[in-house]
């Protein structure tokens, strides 16, 4: 056959004669159906055309064609309907030509094994793979039924199980490495009379039963399920007449019998093989054992249809199933010959098994001369058989028979006409593969429900946590503190005893020793007047904690020669340390004078602009200062001045992101919920209150407005710009009232009072009583300046108030706290009371790491130059300093003037005290670091850049 040539012209000439154009389109809707659910419903019978032989057909050197090649030329033009122009499938089909089949009959094999190869080769691009799991499983069977010879022993369930698994191992990766896992194929009898080890041993004993004998079984009992108890899958056990259900046998002791009953029926074929050269066969396979393979394509045929049926069933969630929207095709070329032809065989075959699994996702068409040993229902033209395409509906009443429709022969001495070409099939085109889709509509999917619960969760009954934050589970409490019952100026000359003495002794040191002493100046405001003031002022505990650190540093420097003996010089800079500069001034003057030994100054507990002056006079002076509880940003005014405390940026964002996430104000429902609007106090006047409320403000963003109040009517001119944000008020009642209107309108509002704890007390005082939010829930957000006065008890009494407050310490005995902590705290209580008013307010803790960083600088300037001269102490200073402090891990990197990650806690008050329900940073240099705050650390603390 000229098929070179003949490929030009086969569009054109595959079909020929009455209804070709109907057939053609018939036969194009059949692949593609309208309805996509018509290749699950609509059964298809085969069609075979057959081409007749005419006066026209020669065969010779004319170029006319017989039978054959009009046969093969219209396999091939149907399959130019399936293909792209410039290759690859658009459906998924099988082309079987009749070298195919011949190859198929000469190794009696069934053509069916060709069919479900071809069909899963070059899918169309981006429909997935198909998967065959049945036609895969008995394409393993009928290799060991065609491999078993007719005098080798019949195969027992359990070994067709074994070999079958071998080849599904071949075609998974999970079972495969699970095989070589467990100790791979079982050894030979050489390797086994060696010993095995114990590493044999162990895979003897453990690996192999779990890696390999387990998930074979579990393999083949998967295999019985599905073909034999499933009423849904088990066409097996239809075929086989076996009854479904648990009482069934296992599958491969039924098929085992089947591959035996194949492997005998092929005796006699084997014994006559070569009887088509002597007149007992025909040349195509047809002969004494024909049965064997009938039964082995029966066997295969329901395989591969009950895979094609599940693969088109209908289904528009998955993914793989919306991309078959087209039935299979089979094309096959027949031989002109007997019944033996495989070709026939399929058709025979196909048949039955399409009707008894109702399988209606396959076409098959098949042409061959009009000779072709194929029983079926006689068609006068094409159109009739393209009416039978057309008006198929579900399954077939009587018997499905293959059509058998005319290929009509050319007129005596025509050539083939030159006539419109049928264009190719046009299938659904997708743009991605299932395997992207399922990611892209898994990602879509997590999306909208997570906006959905970000939505719906909230509004549910019980569907949000709207547990108030702080509670049983806040944490160790820091218990009532006490005011004492000495006056203030008596525990301060107490403190400054303490201090003397230790000056005594490190002049005594000098004296007989000659060691190594400098002098730090203390500048701090001056004491309280009274008990009740004690709950405002800092001085006696500030002192305290310098007392505490001197007499430490000065034991550490007896038993260490390269550490530095220090004095402490006290200078009091007035009340609200009003003579702060003046103080400052007098200490340039001093530290002048040769052999003053003063290497620095420590203190400014408060953010004040005398203080930030006096900081600046020093700065201009060269003078190291190191600030303990002062935390305005303003106050970095001098490469000179570094702090213990944390910022009030810092301060500020660590509020606002816990205004914004915890349950703090009333929800209405009896719980809690977040901040959604506040309200900021603070006084244009004061450096602190103005800073820090303005740095809430800016943190908090969305609903906020401010209140400006100056106590004594200091405030003066008008408010600073804020849009209507920011109102000025007169007095602390006019600031009552209009924080009662706030929350009138927004009950989810935090009061942020950034102003000083004497009008806090005097606030409350108003607002319980003479305004009209009485019985109102009021939820108030401090700073450190109220610590003291809410460790003593000062609000109390006031069931309507939620007061948070920071601190720069936890609690005494909070587990976080580091050795060094636990170490001050001890002393502290030894030295002042475990009930003392300050233990737990953080000003001692401070004080005391002031000094201990000045030492640590004036030790390294000593170990390094031999020099403690406040230059040296500067540049120890400016390249960084490390250190476990009583307030969290001191970390100076270089240049820095603020201590990375400084601790912050945020405390809850309570009747019994007050509770940590936030705290981050650095508590500790290992151990100590605390990234997470909330219920089960839901939330992250913020860092410093």
């Amino acid at each position: 056959m000229a098929v070179a040539r003949r490929g030009r012209q086969e569009g054109a000439r595959f079909l020929e004669g009455d209804g070709a154009d109907e057939f053609m389109a018939a036969f194009k809707r059949a692949v593609v159906p309208d309805d996509r659910r018509a290749a699950a419903r609509d059964v298809l019978p085969p069609v075979v055309l057959l081409a007749e032989g005419g006066e026209g057909d020669g065969g010779g050197e004319d170029g006319g064609e017989g039978p054959d090649g009009r046969a093969h030329g219209a396999v091939r033009g149907l399959e130019r309907c399936l293909r792209r122009e410039r290759g690859g499938k658009l459906v998924p089909y099988a082309a079987l030509g009749a070298a195919e089949a011949a190859r198929a009959a000469r190794g009696r094999r069934p053509l069916t094994l060709a069919v479900g190869q071809r069909l899963c080769e070059d899918v169309p691009p981006r429909t997935g793979r198909l998967r065959l799991r049945d036609f895969e499983l008995m394409r393993d069977v009928v290799e060991c039924a065609l491999e078993q010879g007719p005098e080798a022993p019949p195969l027992t369930g359990e070994q067709l199980r074994d070999r079958c698994y071998e080849g599904r191992r071949g075609r998974g990766p999970v079972l495969r490495t699970l095989w070589r896992l467990g100790g791979g194929d079982p050894p030979t009898a050489q390797s086994a009379a060696q010993s095995p080890g114990w590493i044999g041993l162990v895979l003897g004993a453990v690996a192999r039963p779990v890696l390999q004998v387990l998930p074979r079984w579990w393999w083949a009992r998967r295999c019985t399920r599905r073909l034999l108890w499933s009423r849904s899958t088990g066409w097996f056990a239809d075929w086989r007449d076996i009854g479904h259900g648990r009482r069934a046998e296992e599958f491969f002791d039924s098929v085992a019998r089947l591959v035996d009953s194949a492997s005998a029926s092929a005796a006699p074929q084997d014994e006559t093989a070569d009887g088509a050269g002597d007149g007992t066969g025909d040349g195509t396979g047809n002969g004494a054992g024909d049965e064997a393979p009938d039964e082995l394509e029966q066997l295969l045929m329901r395989a591969l249809l009950a895979d094609l049926k599940a693969a088109a069933g209908p289904g528009r969630i998955s993914p793989w199933r919306r991309r078959r929207a087209t039935r299979f095709t089979v094309l096959l070329e027949l031989a002109d010959g007997g019944s033996g032809d495989p070709a026939a065989r399929f058709l025979r075959e196909y048949g039955p098994a399409a009707e008894e699994l109702s399988c209606a996702a396959v076409v098959v068409v098949a042409a061959g001369p009009a000779g072709a040993a194929v029983p079926g229902e006689r068609c006068a033209r094409l159109s009739d058989a393209a009416a039978a395409l057309d008006h198929a509906a579900g399954a077939p009443e009587g018997d499905l028979e293959p059509l058998l429709a005319p290929l009509a022969p050319l007129p005596p001495g025509a050539r083939p006409r030159s006539g419109p070409r049928s264009g190719p099939v046009s299938p659904p085109d997708f743009r991605m593969g299932p395997v992207a889709e399922v990611a892209l509509e898994g990602v879509a999917l997590v999306a909208v429900l997570g906006v959905l619960a970000a939505w719906l969760v909230p509004k549910l009954p019980g569907g949000a946590d709207d547990t108030c934050l702080g509670g049983p589970a806040g944490g160790p409490l820091s218990g009532r503190a006490e005011l004492s019952a000495a006056p203030p100026r008596q525990q301060y000359e107490a403190a400054a005893r303490m201090i003397e003495e230790e000056n005594g002794r490190v002049d005594e040191a000098v004296r007989r020793r000659g060691v190594e002493a400098r002098t730090v100046v203390h500048i701090g405001a001056e004491v309280a007047k009274d008990q009740e003031g004690q709950r405002y002022n800092g001085a006696v505990p500030e002192l305290r904690g310098i007392a505490l650190a001197q007499r430490a540093l000065n034991d550490e420097a007896r038993n260490d020669e390269r550490k530095v003996w220090l004095r402490v010089r006290m200078l009091n800079a007035g009340e609200e340390f009003k003579d702060a500069e003046s103080r400052a001034r007098q200490v340039v003057v001093e530290a002048g004078r040769k052999g003053s030994g003063i290497i620095g100054v420590v203190g400014f507990s408060k953010s004040l602009k005398q203080t930030q002056g006096a900081i600046r006079e020093l700065g201009r002076a060269k003078i190291p200062v190191v600030g303990t509880t002062a935390t305005a940003d303003a106050m970095d005014g001098s490469r000179y001045y570094r702090r213990v405390a944390p910022t009030n940026s810092r301060e500020a964002r660590i509020e606002a992101d816990f205004a914004h996430r915890g349950n703090i104000t009333d929800s209405g429902s009896g719980g809690c919920s977040p901040a959604e609007a506040a309200v900021v106090v603070q006084d244009p006047q004061d450096l602190y209150s103005n800073e820090i409320g303005d740095l809430f403000a800016e943190q908090f963003g969305g609903d906020w407005s401010k209140l400006e109040y100056s106590p004594g009517g200091r405030s003066g001119g008008a408010p600073e710009p804020g849009g209507g944000r920011v109102t000025r008020q007169d007095s602390i009642e006019d600031v009552a009232d209009a924080v009662c209107e706030r929350i009138k309108e927004q009950p989810r509002t935090v009061l942020y009072w950034a102003s000083r704890a004497r009008e806090f007390t005097a606030f409350l005082d108003v607002f319980g009583d003479d305004t009209s939010c009485e019985g109102r829930k009021l939820t108030v957000l401090g700073g450190n300046e109220l610590t003291t006065a809410a460790l003593s008890g000062e609000y109390e009494d006031r069931p309507w108030l939620r007061l948070y407050h920071t601190a720069h310490v936890l609690p005494a005995g909070h587990p976080r706290g580091s050795d060094i902590t636990k170490e001050f705290n001890a002393e502290y209580a030894a030295a002042f009371g475990a009930k003392d008013l300050w233990r737990n307010d953080g000003r001692a803790a401070l004080a005391h790491d002031a000094m201990q960083l000045m030492a640590a600088a004036a030790n390294e300037a000593f170990a390094s130059t031999g020099d403690v001269e406040r230059s040296n102490v500067q540049i120890s200073l400016d390249n960084g300093i490390s250190k476990e402090g009583a307030s969290g891990y001191l970390d100076f990197g270089r240049g820095a003037r603020v201590s990375r990650d400084k601790p912050l806690v945020i405390l809850h008050h309570t009747a019994k005290g007050s509770e940590p329900v936030l705290f981050c940073g650095a508590f500790a240099q290992n151990t100590g670091r605390v990234e997470r705050w909330g219920p089960n650390g839901e939330f992250a603390c913020p860092k410093d850049g």
